[in-house]
């Protein structure tokens, strides 16, 4: 089976004529693509256009060396986008969905904050969906006084909320299809060489992300890639768990969501539908491949949903799409932590990580993180806790206090946890991993929340007011301080 970003080629391009073509498309770029139209009329009469034309190929090419797989990925998207009047690098479009609630507010604050830390390029926007007439003025006004100070680039999209509600998940496809229309102009104005990125709001950047990924150091789904760059029928993300079920769940229906005739039907459901297409956020594409899958994934999202009528059904909604579309997916493990019980996600740059540092956020250099932290799960030592669902409503009131810190030895004293509804203990005696997980998770959560409360208390109270102790816990306090004794 073709894996994604190897297509069959025709025949070999040695490696010298191929330094000697992009190195030709390089001296001529500036001079030739200021002329030159894109339509096929003038291609067929112009030899120059070949440049373009091999540049294309190039990227279908998979029979030269992986150490001029990288440089020939760079240079020929580099040469496609000169061909559409585009600087070098694309243009980079990172979306996350979100509806109007004040929980998905401070979400919000804490990933654009962590946007502007890390120095994430392109255009950050959230895509707010089924607000009311007062929510879009108070989510307009929000915007402009506590996320456009910090960059430019951050911006909010209101869409209307999806017409079938029996899932609020429903929003992520609708959202992005409705952003891509109104304010990327599709289908008519396009950026089709731009690179359209999916995160959830609860997810928060570690180290930029661009279209280009580390051949050798991601952990690849499938071994051995001859690419690890985003480009046109190349999508690339994050690996999920749930394997082949988003066809396998439906399979007895599956014409009903696309017809007899959809490629998605044919699409092997063991190895070949577990290794391509069980994708999710943080989702990377071409905008042109994007937003054919986000007109798809509307299209088949509530269908799904009518077959199997469970939360998943959008992530299914959009593997479908993906195969429907013959868009495989090269899957990689590494680019996201969330479930410290989950072995396939990027937990593996804590492996050469100690106890005694774990809890450091200086402890790990950025190059060595997982791009994204999804804390959507629940992460203790001892009675030291942090759970997104659990934290307070009013975290943001500037007289409410910041998060109390675990002490940066806590990994080294506890190799247990007792949740705060104290019915769920665990003893990790024997799982030192998990002691490590757990440390790094809950104490970066905490750090980082207090890290943004201080800079939004900081800059929007009034410091008479401004409450920057560090002594909110999640157990109740007797248990806690006997705990501490």
């Amino acid at each position: 089976m073709t894996k994604p970003g190897e297509i069959a080629f025709r025949k070999r391009t040695p490696e010298l004529v191929l330094y000697a073509l992009l190195a030709t498309s390089v001296v001529f770029s500036l001079f030739v693509f200021a002329y030159l139209p894109s339509h096929d009329a003038y291609q067929a009469h112009h030899p120059l256009d070949g440049i373009v034309k091999k540049a294309k190929e190039l990227l279908q090419e998979k029979s030269i060396s992986k150490q001029v797989q990288s440089q020939r990925d760079s240079l020929a998207f580099s040469v496609l986008n000169k061909e559409n009047g585009k600087n070098e690098s694309p243009n980079y479009f990172l979306v996350f969905s979100t509806s109007c609630s004040p929980s998905q507010d401070w979400q919000s604050y804490v990933f654009f904050y962590h946007a502007w830390k890390i120095n994430q390029p392109g255009t950050i926007t959230r895509i707010a969906s089924g607000c009311t007439d007062k929510q879009i003025n108070d989510l307009t006004k929000l915007h402009k006084d506590q996320i456009a100070i910090m960059s430019d680039r951050f911006k909010v999209h209101f869409a209307p909320a999806c017409e079938d509600s029996r899932s609020k998940y429903f929003n992520k496809p609708f959202g992005l299809r409705d952003y891509m229309e109104k304010s990327l102009g599709y289908p008519d104005d396009h950026h089709d060489n731009d690179i359209i990125m999916i995160v959830d709001p609860d997810m928060m950047l570690l180290r930029p992300l661009t279209h280009r990924f580390n051949l050798e150091k991601t952990k690849w789904v499938v071994p051995g890639p001859t690419s690890a760059t985003v480009t046109h029928g190349h999508p690339i993300s994050q690996a999920y768990g749930f394997g082949s079920s988003w066809i396998t769940s439906i399979a007895e229906n599956a014409s009903y969501v696309a017809g007899d005739d959809s490629p998605a039907l044919q699409v092997e459901k063991g190895a070949e539908a577990a290794h391509y297409y069980p994708a999710g956020p943080p989702y990377l594409a071409t905008a042109r491949d994007m937003y054919q899958i986000a007109v798809h994934w509307t299209k088949f999202v509530v269908r799904i949903h009518d077959i199997f009528p469970h939360f998943m059904s959008e992530m299914h909604a959009y593997s479908f799409a993906a195969a429907h579309l013959k868009l495989p997916h090269q899957l990689a493990n590494s680019f996201m932590v969330s479930d410290v019980d989950v072995a396939r996600e990027g937990w593996d740059f804590l492996r050469s990580s100690s106890r005694e540092g774990v809890c450091d956020p200086n402890s790990i250099p950025m190059e060595d993180l997982p791009y994204v932290f999804h804390y959507c799960q629940r992460y203790a030592l001892g009675r030291w806790f942090i759970g997104k669902y659990k934290i307070p409503k009013n975290l943001f009131e500037c007289d409410t206090p910041l998060l109390r810190e675990p002490p940066i030895d806590v990994a080294v004293k506890y190799d247990w946890y007792i949740y705060p509804n104290g019915k769920d203990i665990l003893n990790y005696a024997k799982k030192p991993f998990r002691v490590l997980q757990n440390g790094w998770a809950m104490c970066r959560l905490i750090s980082s929340l207090n890290e943004v409360l201080t800079n939004y208390k900081s800059k929007h109270c009034d410091p008479s007011v401004a409450n920057f102790t560090k002594s909110h816990i999640f157990h109740k306090q007797d248990d806690f301080n006997s705990f501490l004794q």
